[in-house]
């Protein structure tokens, strides 16, 4: 059974509505569609029911791509946005990806448009699950977050000068009692890169009369540390200046962990363990700062896809399509410098940084990862999959406004090697 594809066309051509409508149900989909060319007809298009794909055409009278792209951001942020355009300038293919649009594809290229909507509806179903985990973790978070600030509060009240009146019980069990006895300074057990800084913050509650909330480290008495949240309330005499500073300190080494969890979690495919497209897109960005930065610093940016996975997929199941993903990702990893970085764009694709290597470099470097993928057959239980990949290699110039450019001159590359056979490599100055 042909599965339904939800499809928003906007273009003002009838012959190139039919073609996007055609492409794709010639690529198993049992599309239902509806063009429009305005941004009103937009508008009430995603209004009046959700979408799966939209495609756009670059330019339209009255109507273009970057406009139809800020619409769809602001009413329908998750669904993939495609350009879909005859000719295109290169320098706006970018900055329409830039600033949100998924991929393009030029009208002579038309049988590109089902394989880059087939990754990108996955993607896109990826990122659901992946938001609704995050939103479970978050749950979790400000749960474990009341808890620990209302259990377990550390309290001191202090003079002026920082010096201890009073101490909680739960002082007790984690210093030493010299270091916390009536008259010591409370700054002791506060670790020595952050002490100088909660001074500051608790002089200023003192001459403001406002207190702040600081993060710092504590520095218990077995030597471990723990992360702490604190904040300081004054305390008055009768000629109105402040005579005490009451702090209250909670334990957040739980929470910074989990919160540093949330993060990993954010910033890794959930698949395969690799950076997933977001954070490999601000790694590329950073590559590409270096490369403008420092004279003669050189990169390359691979492109990489694992050949005819549909087919592995549709003959072996998901279950064995995933395993193939994750040992194509331990093959990657096994291949990479220290300073390299990998990552999974979606679908079947990947993209590898070669910092410091030039085009001839890379290209060695890819020839060597293919050739070690083609001889490492990926195990599924009783199953030996032969897998091989298509490279696109292209150096990251100091000529390019961004990372992206030099992603879609190796996707470019990409192209040609799928095109002229799979299993190759070709590269793109």
């Amino acid at each position: 059974m042909k599965q339904a594809l939800r499809l928003l066309i906007i273009d003002d051509s009838p012959d190139d509505i039919e073609l996007v409508r055609s492409s794709l149900s010639s690529q198993g989909y049992r599309v239902e569609s509806t063009a429009v060319d305005t941004p009103m007809a937009m508008r009430a298009a995603l209004n009046r029911q959700e979408w799966d794909l939209i495609t756009c055409d670059h330019a339209m009278p009255g109507f273009n791509a970057p406009a139809a792209l800020a619409i769809a951001k602001e009413l329908c942020p998750d669904v993939p946005f495609i350009i879909v355009s005859g000719e295109i300038d290169l320098n706006l293919a970018v900055d329409l990806i830039k600033s949100g649009a998924r991929d393009y594809v030029q009208k002579n290229e038309m049988m590109r448009l089902g394989p880059v909507s087939e990754r990108e509806l996955r993607e896109a179903r990826a990122a659901r699950e992946h938001k609704l985990a995050e939103e479970k973790l978050r749950e979790t978070q400000e749960l474990f977050q009341a808890i620990v600030e209302n259990v377990g509060d550390l309290v001191a009240v202090l003079d002026t000068e920082g010096r201890r009146i009073y101490n909680s019980p739960s002082y007790k069990p984690l210093f030493r009692e010299q270091d916390i006895r009536p008259g010591s300074l409370s700054f002791t057990e506060i670790h020595s890169e952050d002490r100088e800084r909660i001074k500051e913050i608790f002089d200023k509650t003192v001459a403001t009369g406002v207190g702040e909330r600081a993060e710092f480290r504590f520095v218990l008495k077995d030597g471990s540390i723990r992360q702490m949240e604190s904040e300081g309330r004054v305390i008055k005499g009768a000629d109105g200046k402040v005579s005490r500073v009451v702090v209250v300190s909670r334990d957040i080494t739980k929470l910074k962990r989990q919160q540093a969890e949330l993060w990993e979690m954010a910033a890794t495919d959930f698949l395969t363990g690799l950076p997933n497209r977001r954070y490999f897109l601000a790694q590329l960005e950073q590559e590409m700062a270096r490369v403008h930065r420092i004279d003669r610093h050189c990169a390359s940016v691979l492109m990489i896809d694992a050949d005819h996975f549909k087919q592995v997929n549709d003959t072996y199941g998901h279950a064995v399509g995933d395993s193939i993903l994750i040992h194509l990702a331990v093959v990657m990893r096994n291949e990479l410098r220290k300073i390299d970085a990998a990552g999974r764009l979606g679908g079947e694709e990947f993209a590898i940084i070669l910092p410091g290597a030039d085009i001839s470099a890379a290209k060695i470097f890819a020839e060597r990862l293919r050739k070690k993928v083609a001889g490492t057959p990926a195990a599924h239980e009783e199953r030996v999959i032969s897998l091989t990949v298509s490279i696109g290699v292209a150096a990251m110039n100091g000529s390019d406004k961004n990372g992206d450019a030099a992603l879609v001159r190796a996707d470019r590359a990409l192209y040609r090697a799928k095109e002229h056979g799979r299993n190759r490599v070709e590269i793109e100055v």
